[in-house]
């Protein structure tokens, strides 16, 4: 059901039901483009109030659904404020989470010295960062304010990293970050549901810093400058790739170089937003791409979908996402199953991250 909407969102579906759907789906986006200018009124009146944490609130965030690498982008981030000795915590709303489906709900997914749930317990990605990240706890929550108090009372926390937070306005940041996919930055310029934009265009005015993700895959980079420059004329814009870095084992956690799967045939697998960008990696590490298995965005795999996965590949080696890895794990007896890691690399701009931060 949800390829199946994303196809007709994308246009990319023919036919006299899709075209039906696709005026009510417009509708649909204009009652939303409505909610959003009543909510936006209510904070502007102070009728609804913002809080602000007693730490350092970095947000990171899109414009878009899924697709423009926060978690990588999350990662290095972290990283960046432990470098200075900043004791960092990162608040997810669990996207997916099992424990996290209460509003009320509070959960830590690691403490930062071990993990404290599992990957469907905490959702894909939280426990990916709990894997990536030592010492950093992971809090997942609906409430992110909550969160925060939690963190700060269990963990002192000197800095927070709001993930996925440009639309969770009531909390109060020190530094909003925007993340913009080079590669298809606004969609189909439709706010939901009939495009994939989830705030009008002209909300770029509300970030502070840019970072154009996958640029090394993307054309018309000057293009997309002038675009935002139009919207926001002080933010800066930074450039970033998504850089390989080594192939695990699922299984026996085994790291092995890339050049492993060069000239190599493989079975490439994902549950991505944009399944396109991994293949091309693949593709640039000179792996034969002989199968291509793309499920929904954050598909929860099956027993017997690992089988019918292992049948299709007959003798090619299968590579999937990181992200899909810790999906993936929990299923594994005997099947083998490499995992790709990338990281974010600031590729123009570095040193203007660093010294916003």
């Amino acid at each position: 059901m949800e390829k199946y909407l994303l196809s007709v969102i994308l246009d990319e579906r023919k036919g006299l039901f899709t075209s039906l759907l696709r005026p009510i789906l417009l509708v649909l986006s204009g009652i939303y483009y409505l909610v959003l200018k009543i909510i936006q009124l209510l904070y502007k009146l102070k009728i609804l109030r913002k809080v602000r944490l007693k730490a350092r609130v970095i947000s990171v965030g899109n414009l878009t659904v899924g697709g423009t690498g926060k978690t990588p982008a999350v990662e290095r981030i972290a990283g960046l404020l432990q470098k200075r000795g900043r004791r960092v915590a990162i608040l997810s709303r669990g996207y997916k989470s099992q424990v996290a489906g209460r509003r009320s709900q509070v959960a830590a997914v690691s403490d930062g010295k071990e993990i404290l749930l599992s990957a469907r317990e905490a959702g894909d990605e939280p426990y990916l960062l709990a894997q990536n990240l030592s010492g950093v706890p992971i809090i997942v929550g609906k409430d992110r304010i909550k969160s925060g108090d939690y963190s700060l009372a269990n963990f002192d926390t000197e800095a927070f990293i709001l993930d996925d937070g440009f639309q969770y306005q009531r909390l109060e940041r020190n530094l909003d970050i925007l993340l913009i996919n080079s590669l298809n930055p606004f969609g189909n310029g439709h706010l939901l549901p009939r495009g994939t934009l989830r705030e009008p265009l002209r909300s770029l005015k509300r970030a502070d810093l840019f970072i154009l993700t996958r640029t090394d895959q993307a054309g018309n980079l000057a293009g997309l400058r002038e675009r935002i420059r139009s919207i926001n004329l002080v933010a800066p814009i930074l450039e970033s790739i998504h850089a390989p870095c080594y192939l695990e084992d699922l299984k026996s956690k085994r790291r092995l170089d890339l050049e492993f799967i060069e000239n190599k045939e493989i079975l490439a697998l994902s549950s991505i937003a944009h399944p396109e960008s991994f293949e091309k990696t693949l593709k640039d590490l000179r792996a034969i791409i002989m199968k291509r298995l793309r499920y929904s965005d954050h598909y929860l795999y099956t027993k017997e979908d690992l089988k019918e996965i292992t049948s299709k590949a007959r003798g090619c080696l299968i590579i999937t996402t990181q992200k899909d890895g810790v999906r993936l794990e929990p299923l594994l007896e005997n099947e083998s199953i490499l995992a790709l890691r990338i990281e974010l690399r600031v590729t123009r701009g570095q040193e203007v991250l660093e010294r916003m931060l």
